[in-house]
């Protein structure tokens, strides 16, 4: 399958394309378990970020909870139920949120059929009894014994409290609030929940909501098979990938991931004839955890952010170890203290250290642009300029491909390798020299390995994996 996408970069700085010898080389795993906290809360970590153009619509998703795995009862993997999570709009360029969409979520424990208390996740099949489309407040599902509903809000802010919608705060100017929506269960097995491999499709399509002023918002929330993918362990081996475009383990293979999947009109996005969106994704916390000796617990307090992610792979490569929970819990508008990290890249250091490139490690701002503002040479630059600020962004009226938003089958880490091998240098202010390898650096893994091609139709990220 030729590589999507990359033609952005392309257009930048045109580099001769080398044969690779062998040689480990520094990747990332996007978002999965990056920083030493969120590492150990895999319910509020964020893994991908994703946006982009579909027709007039704009596609979003947030996906969470990376690397699961099927066959994963009793306690199957759920949104948290004390986890605030949300996607954020930026549609000035000032590193703000000024549309919110937030979401939360409530585990339903049911009784088996014969009155039981029961360890088991669901009671014979699980199968889908409403219509099309499903109406909220009517589950949609028979069989199901841990159903889990949410509440969509859509609030239009700006300012230093933009960042956190309260799940019980009105729906604000211009936006809405809506209750009683259902996630699909997770892929369980052929018995419960499908035929074989096959995920029962009739399951995913029952989450599927229009909802909004004039039902123009589709949404879905619920397990996905995920469509990111990386060498995972070659890279984590002590670097040990070869850096060539294919012959890499898609590591991720089989493996499912819980999604929030948004397709929302552009004009509801847009402000004014601006076409270009910040797009970046949250899981926030409450302040306060008080554990009860009958094995419950309680939150109180304030929303805490604790995970947050717009690029691909910048917490996972660009940060120092020292300043990842900080940048987890900072706003974008804060992303001025990690510039240097940009322009003195570590990453670029390693691949001129292991390839014996001659890459530029000090003084690029090509990196800058490119991931923190947006640029005109891209189309993804708002037109009032830009804050230093990790958002996705994305241009709404031109094809999409990262780092111009970000589809779902971007080869992300071979973009990245080669931009921090030069390839974006044509847009330093400075000298800037690009290795002799910034277009044919990789990881191995030139798609996702289970299933390359998106599902057409909402919510476009394929079925999960079952055991």
């Amino acid at each position: 399958m030729p590589k999507l996408k990359r033609g952005a970069f392309f257009v930048l700085l045109s580099v001769p394309i080398v044969v690779l010898g062998m040689a480990p080389l520094p990747a990332g795993a996007s978002s999965h378990r990056e920083a030493p906290l969120i590492s150990q809360d895999a319910t509020a970590d964020n893994t991908d970020v994703y946006a982009y153009r579909h027709g007039a619509n704009v596609v979003m998703v947030a996906n969470y909870i990376g690397l699961e795995q099927p066959a994963s009862g009793p306690n199957f993997h759920r949104f948290g139920d004390d986890v605030l999570y949300q996607i954020h709009i930026d549609n000035v360029g000032d590193g703000r949120s000024h549309v919110a969409f937030s979401f939360n979520f409530q585990t339903h424990n049911l009784n088996d059929p014969l009155g039981n208390d029961t360890f088991l996740y669901n009671f014979g099949p699980i199968k889908r009894v409403s219509g099309s489309p499903s109406v909220p407040g009517t589950n949609p599902y028979s069989g199901w014994l841990r159903p889990q509903t949410y509440s969509v809000t859509m609030s239009r802010q700006g300012g230093e409290d933009g960042e956190h919608a309260d799940e019980n705060s009105d729906e604000g100017q211009s936006g809405f609030k809506q209750d009683g929506l259902y996630t699909p269960p997770d892929a369980v097995g052929k018995t419960s929940t499908g035929s074989g491999a096959k995920y029962n499709h009739a399951l995913t399509t029952a989450a599927t909501y229009n909802i909004g002023p004039g039902s123009a918002i589709k949404v879905f929330a619920g397990q996905r098979d995920d469509p990111f993918f990386a060498n995972l362990g070659g890279i984590f081996d002590f670097l040990t990938i070869t850096g060539a475009k294919t012959g890499g383990e898609d590591y991720l293979n089989g493996l499912n991931v819980h999604s929030i999947v948004l397709e929302v009109p552009a004009s509801m996005l847009t402000r004014g004839s601006d076409p270009v969106l910040g797009v970046w994704a949250t899981a926030s916390r409450r302040s306060e955890t008080e554990l009860h000796r009958n094995g419950t617990k309680t939150s109180s307090g304030d929303w805490i952010q604790v995970s947050r992610l717009g690029n691909p792979l910048i917490n996972e490569v660009v940060i120092g170890q020292g300043q990842k929970d900080l940048f987890n819990a900072s706003q974008p508008r804060q992303d001025s203290q990690f510039a240097s990290r940009f322009t003195t890249p570590v990453l670029t250091a390693y691949i001129d250290a292991l390839f014996g490139e001659k890459a530029s490690t000090t003084g690029r701002d090509d990196l800058l642009k490119v991931l923190l503002q947006g640029h005109a040479a891209l189309g993804n630059k708002p037109a009032g300029g830009s804050t230093l600020a990790d958002e996705l962004r994305l241009n709404t009226t031109t094809a999409s491909g990262w780092p111009n938003g970000r589809t779902l089958t971007d080869d992300v880490v071979d973009t990245a390798l080669e931009a921090f091998d030069g390839l974006t240098c044509g847009l330093a202010s400075g000298p800037c020299t690009a290795g002799s390898l910034s277009s044919a650096l990789g990881d191995g893994v030139p798609q996702d390995a289970d299933n390359p091609t998106p599902d057409a139709n909402f919510p476009y990220l394929n079925d999960p994996t079952q055991p």
